[in-house]
């Protein structure tokens, strides 16, 4: 039987023919030509009965053309198969992919109460780097209390008051530390002598009793968002300690002649429950500090007119101020957090010892409790008597921490040599009631006989951020100077 090759090659020698005649087919009608033939020959029983027809087989051209048709129909058959199984499979799995916005608020649910286990986990803290130099003498004491601020970055700024005033041990003065954020140490960015019977206007080695301090987080006059931490200093203008003597307010780097004065007695309470303090008392300060602009805020003393207090300057506004309620309302409708100072020198902090029920200082190895911070409209905040603990979160807000400690110690005796010990433990929580971290300390004496050191506030301070902080027994086995960088892992 004749192929189709042969036909088709006779029909391209009569187009060829066509081609030299006097209108040749053109490149298209070449190329479809070329197609149609190719189809042609790539179907076999197509070809078969064309070749039938040509051959008047048309017996045979009916029966391969009816196996052309069964094998289209077969292959459609298949085809739409396998669009339903596949269409099948798609239904499932989408199907699938609609529980998932189901199961979105549960698996937040989920993710939620793993941080939670997370953070309700009490860890421990191991000493890493000593801050201090140990001695036997009593002059290398150190105090427990401090002024913290955790920065987000996990780096804390703090404020460590003198513990003995009127000497010039190196060990005792007044502090102004930077710890870095991976535990493994600190810088120092100012220290001085606490002196009672000196004053300095610009203190550089020499800082008057008679004053608080902290270290903040403040923005430039020209640029607010340009943040850097830097000492504020609240102090006499002379060396008296009566309010009539009280100065004011000024930053380090602006120097003494920046000073501020606010108005005596002119106070608002900020979003936490926190009332600034104007009173002119050389040891309890208190001053608002805006969250948008990143200063300090009060009304002066002679004009009445607010005055921002920057790191690199003051800017003396038109808004006057002419009683509380203004203030209160001013600091209402802005988003302002009261920050308290902490007393120059303070060596020990107070809390509750557990047998009395009475605030004392936590300076002995009983067993205490308390919180330094807001709770149940309770403020124990720096000042002469607490410590103080903030932090400067992401979205670069200072805002209050409350730190809850609790320790028990128990005490050495020298008959059979029974040794004491202590443990203490913190949990730090936001305002809104978040639980930041829980943190603990343990410490036994190197010799027997004696106790593990004054545990109470053996845990100063603990970022948040890093969980890294300052743990110090303050004195075990005659020894002082224990003060080292922790670390929770």
């Amino acid at each position: 039987m004749a192929s189709i090759q042969t036909a088709v090659q006779v029909m391209v020698d009569k187009l060829v023919a066509d081609m030299q005649g006097e209108q040749p087919l053109s490149a298209e009608e070449q190329a479809l030509v070329s197609n149609a033939i190719t189809k042609l020959a790539d179907n076999e029983k197509l070809e078969q009965a064309v070749v039938a027809v040509a051959e008047s087989h048309i017996d045979e051209a009916t029966t391969a053309l009816q196996q052309v048709a069964q094998v289209s129909q077969t292959s459609l058959q298949q085809a739409a198969q396998t669009l339903n199984d596949n269409g099948t499979a798609l239904e499932g799995k989408a199907a699938k992919l609609d529980q998932l916005d189901a199961m979105a608020p549960s698996l937040a649910r989920v993710e939620a109460l793993q941080g939670r286990a997370f953070t309700n986990q009490i860890r421990p803290l191991f000493g890493i780097n000593s801050i201090e130099t140990n001695h036997t003498s009593g002059n290398y004491a150190r105090t427990t209390s401090v002024f913290a601020v955790y920065d987000h970055s996990g780096e804390t700024f703090l404020v460590r008051p003198c513990f003995t005033y009127n000497n010039s041990y190196e060990q005792s003065r007044l502090e102004y530390l930077k710890l870095f954020a991976d535990g493994s140490g600190r810088s120092i960015t100012h220290s001085s002598f606490v002196h009672a019977n000196s004053f300095a206007q610009n203190p550089t080695s020499t800082t008057y009793l008679y004053g608080a301090s902290a270290y903040l987080p403040l923005g430039s006059k020209d640029n607010p968002a340009d943040i850097e931490y830097d000492i504020v200093y609240s102090t006499q203008d002379s060396q008296a300690t009566g309010v009539v003597n009280y100065g004011g307010v000024y930053v380090r780097s602006q120097g003494f002649t920046s000073m501020s004065k606010p108005k005596k007695n002119l106070n608002a309470t900020d979003q936490y429950g926190v009332p600034s303090i104007t009173s002119h008392s050389y040891a309890d300060v208190a001053v608002l500090y805006d969250n948008q602009k990143h200063c300090l805020l009060m009304v002066d003393e002679n004009t009445s007119l607010l005055i921002e207090k920057y790191r690199d300057g003051n800017v003396i506004t038109t808004t006057a101020i002419a009683n509380e309620s203004e203030l209160q309302a001013y600091v209402d409708n802005g988003d302002f957090t009261t920050v308290k100072m902490i007393h120059h020198y303070l060596n020990y902090p107070y809390g509750i010892r557990r047998l009395t029920g009475q605030e004392a200082q936590l300076s002995q190895p009983w067993d205490y409790y308390g919180y330094f911070g807001v709770f149940n409209n309770t403020v124990k905040m720096g000042g002469s008597r607490y410590c103080a603990h903030y932090r400067f979160t992401p979205e670069l807000k200072l805002e209050p921490v409350n730190y809850f400690f609790m320790n028990s110690s128990r005490a050495a005796t020298t008959s059979g040599n029974a040794t004491g010990t202590g443990e203490a433990t913190v949990a730090l929580e936001s305002m809104s009631g978040e639980l930041l971290g829980m943190y603990s300390y343990r410490s036994e004496p190197d010799t027997a006989g004696y106790h593990g050191g004054i545990m109470a506030n053996a845990i100063m301070c603990i970022n948040p951020y890093s969980h890294t902080g300052v743990i110090n027994e303050h004195f075990t086995h005659n020894y002082h100077g224990l003060g080292r960088t922790c670390r929770a892992f």
